[in-house]
């Protein structure tokens, strides 16, 4: 029997044809871009492993059909030939159908990454219990972008100075070409930290929980590798410094705003000089006396600075500006010693590298 072109018979079996034809078409695109992300995948794994590097991981799986591709990487570890190590128990990647310069991350259960500075365990830690990250790569395969965002976060210097947050964000940008002065930027920072608590080492008037802190500097000159002083050296004798346009901090009865340079001195401690706005600034100045870290011979000093330096806010008549550096391993609201930073010790090298 012949149907009828627009019968309603007609029209289903073509409807349902084209869906089987274009759902098989799909598979294969797909299963084909699939094949080529793991392709892309193992040739960075391979390069990896050739330039030294320890790569290992338990088990990997790829999804995300139709419109995603997904390589679930289960207990990888990745350590360069620098010590720098890397592990997550659980690690999906994420990428579009042959847009291979672009990655979404998402981590599960655990991930950390540590820079050793010596062999007595002293480390550059970074690490959380849940977290997602996006990579952009240049043309060379190299990162240019990079968004990281974790709960339960640790960062800091393991194992005494490790602050804890609820919430980290960090994004970072750096140029394609690397600066040939310290008049261009070398990189480009914005952090975010929520619900903080602050090392033990490290006693503060404020309490050991700050509500939020955040930061937006820009690294300028070439970047250093901080594990290796001789570098940090040479980036500063370059006039090398990072200028922040913005560094707030809530943190108990201190609610600061501030913007400045930071730089190191010759013996590569920190000094800096930054224009400052305290809210409620009376209330923090009581806290800092009550807990000694203003001298009570300073304190009819530092009343007179406020009246000779500071002025009103303009964001209300609450706030006040101030003058703030950061020098002689101290800061400074105008000529008073706020605080007290532990010297910086920087490594000559970082440690040799055992299997």
């Amino acid at each position: 029997m012949k149907l009828p072109l627009f019968s309603s018979r007609s029209v289903f079996l073509i409807s349902l044809t084209t869906i089987i034809v274009l759902a098989i078409a799909g598979w294969g695109f797909w299963s084909f871009s699939a094949a080529q992300y793991r392709r892309v995948i193992d040739g960075y794994i391979e390069a990896g492993r050739a330039a030294g590097y320890q790569i290992t991981y338990d088990d990997r799986q790829i999804f995300g059909f139709p419109r995603r591709i997904t390589m679930r990487l289960v207990n990888l570890h990745w350590r360069d030939d620098d010590g720098i190590d890397f592990h997550t128990d659980d690690m999906d990647i994420t990428v579009t159908p042959w847009l291979w310069n672009a990655f979404d991350a998402k981590f599960k259960t655990h991930v950390v990454v540590a820079a050793p500075l010596d062999d007595k365990d002293h480390s550059l830690l970074l690490s959380g219990d849940e977290g997602r990250a996006h990579i952009e790569l240049n043309a060379e395969d190299k990162w240019r972008v990079a968004n990281l965002s974790l709960d339960d976060a640790k960062v800091g210097l393991a194992p005494n100075y490790l602050f804890q947050a609820d919430k980290l964000k960090v994004d970072l940008a750096r140029p394609d070409m690397a600066p040939t002065s310290h008049k261009e930027v070398g990189l480009t920072l914005m952090g975010e930290a929520d619900a903080i608590t602050v090392p033990e080492a490290m006693p503060s008037p404020f309490g050991n929980r700050a509500v939020k802190m955040s930061a937006h500097m820009r690294v300028m000159g070439r970047i250093p590798d901080v594990r290796e002083r001789a570098s940090v050296d040479a980036w500063n004798k370059d006039s090398g410094i990072v200028e922040f346009d913005d560094f707030s901090m809530d943190w108990g009865a201190l609610n600061l705003e501030s913007k400045g340079t930071l730089g190191f001195d010759d013996e590569l401690q920190p000094e800096g000089a930054f224009a400052g706005t305290v809210v409620n600034p009376q209330k923090a100045f009581q806290i800092l006396k009550d807990g000694g870290f203003i001298a009570m011979h300073d304190a009819d000093m530092l009343n007179s600075v406020m009246d000779m330096f500071a002025k009103p806010s303009a964001k209300g008549s609450k706030g006040l500006e101030l003058p703030i550096t950061v020098q002689l391993g101290g800061l400074f609201f105008g000529p008073i010693r706020i605080f007290t930073f532990p010297q910086i010790e920087w490594p000559i090298a970082p440690p040799a590298v055992t299997e």
